[in-house]
Formats: structure tokens, C-alpha cells, sequence
């Protein structure tokens, strides 16, 4: 869980975090920044790594709740999410309820955005003594802040970089920087994925062919950083989140032109698409949130699975105390 640090311990934890930063920068190269921004995107340097995992102690709070809905993860499988947790947390039960559904999804690796209150946040991985979290240094120009982050269960996923923000400098096609981390998954199979953590560019009403202009722009940037990834190798990169983006439209397809190339990448969240599913729940509910992975994790994990668990069916009023968003699942088989 994320644990308080005495002012010593986090300045040798943040000397470390540059250390590794500056090897993980020299194995990935780090896109350009520019110039461009509009107050809601200047980002921070590098957070601090994770202080590892004290699964199993006591943490003062009740333990979560296992039956709150259906279990999709296993035991023998690598079971993924990203889950925009609408301005968390919501209300005063939000935190726990959380807890309770992270728990019963059963899941090993999760995408989390909109983070508001980073005591809530810490309160949530004791709540989660089995997982570990990281989140993103960034804020808005103003000091406010909706962070990216990542859940991780503890024994089966471990950070082996410090997190890093591309894009940064980029305010204005990335308004929230990417979060990216380099993790160990260690089942009965050991493989390392660089997982970036997305929320891009909403749209804004009237505004909204610019707001999709700037999502074009992020797509084809985000493609050619991970392509580079891919190039360095040898691990495999998982890019999941709020895209704000939909697949079933012809701009929103358009955007995502540069993760179609099925020779290099997986939309895994496409079938769900063409099935009509939702993430975002709305007038005109739609399919925002998604999980991309490039081709070769197939052969570390095999192809997988995607669903939306419906939340909403389990936690009376989910759309005021939980979010707006259901989570996008991914379960990738062939682990042991």
C-alpha cells in the first residue's frame, strides 16, 4: 500500500527515482516537447517509485468486500483494467465501495484516471492491502489535477522503473500526460510491458472539431512513442484509458488510424465496439474507454478477452457515488 515516508526516506526514495529515470529515458526515447499549451497540461518531472508491497497487514480498515459482483480475473490468468473513477472519490462511501468492487473484479492490473484526492487515493491502496499504486506528478497550470495512476497486485506485478510522463511539454494535444511505468509480471511465465496510462482530450460542445482535431494530433504521437518502444525492446507495451475516442464512428475511427495496423497492434476493446457495448454512460452511452496492446503480447499471454462489467447493476446509484464510467476489462489467458 502507499505508506507515509519520513522526509529522509523519500529524499533517498526520489534520488532513486532519477536514477531510474535517467536508465529507462536512455533505453525509450523520450518524445519532443513543445511550446504549445493551454494552462491545462504542464506537466511534472518524474514521481517517486513505488515503495513495494506490505500485502496482507493490517491496515486499521475492514477487508474488502468479494462478492460486491461478478469475478472476472483468476488465479491463472493476467487480468487487466482501466476504469475512469469519475472525480475521485465522488462521495464518502466512493473509496470503500471501490475497494470492494477493484476486489471482487478480482483484477491484477489496473488503469485508473480522474484521481482528485490523493488521500483518498492512499486510503484506497489500504483499503487494497493485497495491491500497490502509483500516480502520476502532474497538474494543471492552475494547481487542480484529474491524475492518471496504476493498481497493481502485489507478488504478480512489480514496478522495474520509476514512472515517467511523456508528452509533458505537449499541454495542448495531451491536457493530461500520459503516465507510463515499466512493470515485471511474474506468474509461472516472467515477461516485462511498459503500460501507459491514457486520458486524453474531451469534447467540449461546440468546440468539439478542434477538441477532435487535438485527439487526431495525440493518436498519431502516442502511435509513433509506443512504435519506438516496441523498437527498443524487448518488452511488450499495454496502452489503456480514458481516449475519449469512440470506434464506431467515422471521425472517432479516423482518429484511431494509427492503432488499426493489425500487423503491429490490438484494439483489444474493438469487438465490444462493433457489439454496440458502452463504457461511458450518457444520454448516448458509448464505448470511450479501450485497451490497445501491441502484437506481440499475444505470445507472452495469448489473445484474451475483453468485458464491461456492469457496475451499475451492483451499487445503487453507481452514476453520483461511484463514476460514469463502467471499467473496459482485459483477461489475457495462457499464463500458465
Amino acid at each position: 500500500m502507499v505508506s507515509p515516508l519520513a522526509p529522509l526516506a523519500r529524499r533517498l526514495l526520489a534520488l532513486g527515482a532519477i536514477v531510474a529515470a535517467v536508465s529507462f529515458v536512455g533505453a525509450c526515447p523520450v518524445p519532443e516537447s513543445t511550446s504549445e499549451g493551454e494552462g491545462e497540461g504542464e506537466g511534472e518531472g518524474e514521481g517517486e517509485p513505488s515503495v513495494g508491497c506490505t500485502g496482507g497487514s493490517n491496515t486499521g480498515f475492514p477487508a474488502p468486500r468479494s462478492t460486491l459482483t461478478a469475478r472476472i480475473g483468476s488465479s491463472d490468468t493476467f487480468d487487466v483494467g482501466a476504469w475512469n473513477i469519475r472525480n475521485f472519490p465522488r462521495a464518502g462511501l466512493t473509496t470503500a465501495v471501490v475497494a470492494d468492487l477493484i476486489t471482487s473484479m478480482d483484477l491484477d492490473f489496473i488503469a485508473v484516471a480522474e484521481i482528485e484526492d490523493e488521500d483518498a487515493f492512499d486510503e484506497l491502496m489500504q483499503r487494497l492491502p493485497e495491491h500497490e499504486g502509483v500516480l502520476s506528478t502532474h497538474t494543471y497550470s492552475t494547481g487542480d489535477y484529474q491524475k492518471l495512476g496504476f493498481i497493481y497486485r502485489c507478488g504478480l506485478v512489480a514496478p522495474v522503473a520509476g514512472p515517467q510522463l511523456p508528452f509533458s511539454g505537449d499541454g495542448f494535444n495531451f491536457p493530461r500526460p500520459p503516465l507510463q511505468q515499466k512493470f515485471r509480471f511474474t506468474g509461472n511465465q516472467t515477461f516485462d510491458f511498459n503500460a501507459l496510462a491514457v486520458h486524453f482530450k474531451a469534447s467540449e460542445g461546440n468546440n468539439d472539431t478542434q477538441s477532435s482535431a487535438r485527439r487526431r494530433t495525440a493518436f498519431e504521437r502516442l502511435e509513433a512513442y509506443v512504435d519506438s518502444l516496441v523498437a527498443a525492446g524487448p518488452e511488450e507495451v499495454i496502452v489503456l484509458g480514458d481516449f475519449n475516442e469512440r470506434l464506431d464512428e467515422p471521425d472517432g475511427a479516423a482518429n484511431w488510424t494509427p492503432f488499426l495496423d493489425e500487423s503491429k497492434y490490438v484494439v483489444r476493446t474493438r469487438p465490444l465496439s462493433e457489439r454496440g457495448e458502452a463504457t461511458f454512460l450518457s444520454n448516448n452511452n458509448s464505448l470511450i474507454d479501450h485497451i490497445v496492446t501491441s502484437r506481440g503480447l499475444d505470445d507472452e499471454v495469448g489473445a484474451g478477452t475483453t468485458s464491461i462489467p456492469r457496475l451499475e447493476l451492483d451499487v445503487s446509484n453507481y452514476r453520483d457515488t461511484i463514476s460514469d464510467h463502467r471499467p473496459v476489462t482485459l483477461v489475457m489467458r495462457g499464463v500458465n
